[in-house]
């Protein structure tokens, strides 16, 4: 474990918030192409819909459970080390993905993209144990709002970009391409200040490892951070349904594509930008809420005003906006609870990951009922009063220990191997 000097020298050698945070763009291309570009290109090759939703949610769903390797990222190499050869792998199933890609062979591309996904999850597990370990507090929210830019840029630019490439160009042309940027997005971590060693061998995963886990996560900072991300409060899941909601508000295709496409990705990215900002100087744990409370109010305005191309496009784009914020408070919130001296950083944020991740399904389900009981008036409502309700419960129960004095990084003790 880093010792006091190593840790200042680290602050020392730091690279600039943004080039830490745009380390985390090959996640951002893979989720990316995954999300967006994947089901375009399935439904242009003829893939029945309910196959390519399938295949979708299959490809999708290492972003909660991956966190079950990512004790892995905490023994033996270093993160560096984690850090290339997940990028390497996420690059190379991509491509070959692409390359594969057709009809007649779904399965095996379905199997390449999945492990192409679980890579690019322990390669984010990896970065952020990374970070935790050299970025000190007061930077910790400007490297949280960079990276989240990355990952929306990375997503938005890369699916752009195959998307309108598609008719011109291979699709295994298109696979090598994404791959090669894949491994290039890796770029910043050369900047990275030296890893710490890992404080556990290979065969101590299921024992120490796990041993400094559980004790890094009952503590009562870590419980209340748990807290917050499994409930609704600031989980923003009508993110994901916007994108089905313009015939309700009277909206044309191509005007629901541009919004929720690159203006909710500009509009995401400059809230995760003033978030991090405001995660600098004010208690994340309230800004998280906060958040989630604006964010409810968008969804009840837009639930009870008229249902107009107007109000969609700005209750979308303002929607977006306030969750880049939340997005950025959580990453800077996660970083906080991990401290800098913590062996298993790398599985605590992932356990955070999960946790969030976990809140945003079951919110999506949710709206979903509300779409299926009283349309999308019902949606809506169901998404903003849940937030609404749990946000103003949490700041009942937790509100005393959120303030940033009491808030602050778990200590753990030093851990021998």
């Amino acid at each position: 474990m880093a010792n006091l000097a190593e840790s200042q020298t680290a602050h020392r050698d730091m690279p600039a918030a943004w080039i830490v945070g745009m380390a985390l763009f090959p996640f951002g291309l893979v989720a990316g192409f995954t999300i967006t570009a994947l089901p375009f290109l399935l439904t242009h090759l003829g893939v029945e819909l309910d196959k390519v939703a399938a295949m979708s949610a299959t490809v999708m769903s290492p972003t909660f459970w991956g966190f079950l390797l990512q004790p892995l990222m905490d023994t033996g190499l270093t993160r560096r080390a984690y850090a290339w050869l997940t990028a390497a792998s996420a690059a190379i199933c991509v491509a070959a993905a692409l390359f594969a890609l057709s009809p007649a062979h779904l399965g095996l591309a379905t199997a390449l993209l999945l492990v192409a996904e679980l890579s690019v999850v322990m390669y984010g597990g990896a970065v952020g144990g990374w970070t935790a370990q050299f970025t000190p507090d007061p930077l910790r929210g400007s490297v949280s709002g960079w990276t989240n830019v990355a990952n929306l840029g990375g997503g938005a630019l890369g699916s752009l970009a195959v998307m309108s490439l598609v008719p011109h160009i291979a699709l295994h042309w298109l696979g090598l391409g994404l791959g090669v940027c894949i491994v290039l997005g890796a770029a910043p971590t050369l900047f990275f200040p030296e890893p710490a060693k890992s404080a556990f061998h290979f065969r101590q995963i299921f024992t120490d490892a796990m041993k400094a886990t559980w004790r890094a996560c009952k503590t009562k900072e870590v419980l209340t951070g748990f807290c917050l991300f499994l409930v609704p409060a600031s989980a923003e899941a009508a993110i994901n349904l916007f994108s089905g909601m313009g015939n309700d508000f009277h909206t044309s295709a191509s005007t629901v594509i541009w919004v929720t496409g690159a203006g909710c990705a500009i509009t995401t990215s400059v809230g995760a930008l003033v978030g991090g900002y405001a995660a600098n100087r004010v208690s994340r744990g309230y800004l998280y809420l906060g958040a989630g409370l604006a964010t409810s109010v968008v969804s009840v305005v837009m639930a009870l005003t008229p249902h107009t191309p107007v109000v969609f496009i700005l209750g979308a784009l303002v929607y977006n906006g306030i969750a880049g914020v939340a997005y950025a408070a959580f990453n800077a919130l996660g970083f906080q609870l991990v401290g800098q001296e913590s062996p298993v950083a790398s599985t605590q944020l992932g356990l955070f990951a999960a946790a969030t991740n976990f809140a945003i399904v079951y919110m999506t389900w949710a709206d979903g009922l509300g779409f299926k009981l009283f349309g999308t008036r019902g949606l809506l409502l169901t998404d903003g009063l849940a937030s609404m309700i749990s946000a103003v419960v949490l700041l009942a129960l937790l509100g005393s220990r959120l303030k940033r004095k009491q808030f602050e990084e778990v200590e753990l003790p030093a851990v021998t191997s």
